[in-house]
């Protein structure tokens, strides 16, 4: 589909919404999704949760932390963790043509990158326009979701609630010992397949925040995993 038709699509998605301080839009440029899978019972994950906490106030970047729970029988049950996520960590490394999960793991559009042991793997990465457009309104428990994908793709929508400042003490395990601190942990998620003809309206409600975070939304194509546009909305209470 060409760029014309979907900006078209977008804005008929989008027209006469009022502006609102609780409603954000993606723009024309692709925002940067980054995936960590993780888990506290892994001895080599504790920088990689220390680096995704960089990424907290940045305004061009979409961060969630998937914690998973293949590592809980080794001593110590991850309280973040749950087998979905795991499962998710495996349907994306299959799109992706791999075989291995791994923790930790970070995924930037959808892609395995090893760049943040070295420095920033959005470093240099190519934002270019973006292929799907979400709008998201919060209102009280409710978030309204707006988005739009090229016609005819076969895409779907995650939707996830995130949290911040998380810690925990670990006492058994290999980390045992060690205060962990956590942001951007995915405490609830649902994914909405997208319609492939017209736009995606619906209300979603997502577990009631414990720590202070946000929720996070974005398209991805089903069958390549490849992420077409990301968006995120901190807490807002209108």
């Amino acid at each position: 589909m060409s760029a014309k038709p979907l900006l078209a699509l977008t804005a008929a998605l989008f027209a006469g919404t009022a502006a609102a301080d609780c409603t954000v839009s993606s723009g024309p440029t692709q925002t940067p999704l980054v995936e960590l899978y993780t888990s506290e019972g892994c001895s080599s994950c504790p920088p990689a949760d220390r680096w995704l906490s960089r990424l907290t106030g940045a305004k061009d970047t979409v961060a969630l932390a998937f914690h998973v729970d293949y590592w809980d029988y080794i001593g110590w049950k991850d309280r973040f963790a749950e087998p979905r996520n795991g499962q998710r960590q495996r349907d994306k490394v299959a799109l992706a043509g791999g075989r291995t999960v791994y923790t930790p793991q970070i995924m930037v559009n959808g892609r395995d990158s090893r760049a943040w042991r070295g420095g920033d793997p959005l470093a240099g990465l190519a934002r270019g326009s973006a292929q799907a457009q979400i709008r998201l309104t919060s209102d009280g428990d409710t978030v309204r979701v707006q988005a739009s994908a090229p016609a005819g793709r076969s895409a779907r929508l995650v939707i996830a609630r995130y949290e911040n400042g998380h810690q925990s003490v670990v006492k058994a395990g290999e980390n045992s010992g060690a205060t962990l601190d956590h942001d951007f942990v995915v405490r609830d998620w649902e994914t909405h397949p997208m319609p492939t003809d017209t736009p995606l309206n619906t209300d979603i409600h997502l577990r009631a925040p414990e720590k202070p975070g946000g929720v996070a939304a974005f398209v991805e194509d089903m069958h390549s995993g490849d992420v077409l546009q990301a968006l995120a909305l901190p807490d807002c209470r209108g």
